[in-house]
């Protein structure tokens, strides 16, 4: 049994989102915040901001870690299938709070650095991840445990232990993540 992360479901339709995803690339890396700055644990991947507190906020970095409303971005409405996923997690784990919702994109050979998150948001909120594309070389970490997910599985883990993903195969790894305040923690 895992500690830090749990498989909660697999089979999730992600093909619509994942279709979606590839006919529109001008939604990578609209916003770099989280991707750059030397050292940075994220900075050889890419992402997509579907939901977080609203940009016009972001004027300084440890704005990020106040309290805060999230919104939608430009994205969510490109990518209508994120609607269903999301309201359907939502729904299975009982959540009273939608929070953010990031695509992220670990390129082949490439990963994201061991880090623990912090601040309000990752204190505040659960993290769900919808695997959108994986293979059997890829995997989300923590020392001890790791998981090895395929598209459409759905796993909670728990960020405020150091954690990492690697991506050792042919193929991008794309994962949703969702963050949903539940008194459920990931059951």
């Amino acid at each position: 049994m895992h500690k830090h992360i749990r498989l909660l479901a697999k089979g999730i339709n992600v093909e619509s989102l994942v279709h979606e995803i590839t006919r529109q690339p001008w939604l990578w890396n609209m916003f770099r915040d989280r991707t750059i700055g030397y050292g940075c644990p994220h900075s050889n991947i890419s992402d997509i901001w579907a939901r977080y507190r609203a940009i016009n906020d972001l004027t300084k970095p440890e704005h990020f870690a106040e309290e805060h409303d999230s919104v939608w971005y430009d994205a969510f409405y490109a990518l209508p299938s994120i609607r269903k996923i999301v309201f359907d997690l939502m729904g299975a784990v009982q959540g009273e709070r939608l929070g953010g919702v990031l695509i992220t994109k670990v390129p082949p050979g490439e990963q994201v650095k061991p880090h623990v998150d912090s601040g309000w948001h990752s204190d505040y909120y659960d993290k769900y991840a919808v695997q959108l594309q994986s293979a059997p070389e890829q995997a989300f970490c923590f020392e001890n445990e790791q998981l090895i997910t395929e598209p459409g599985d759905v796993y909670w883990f728990n960020n405020k232990y150091s954690h990492w993903v690697i991506n050792n195969s042919n193929q991008d790894r794309m994962t949703m993540i969702v963050c949903i305040r539940s008194d459920r923690k990931g059951v």
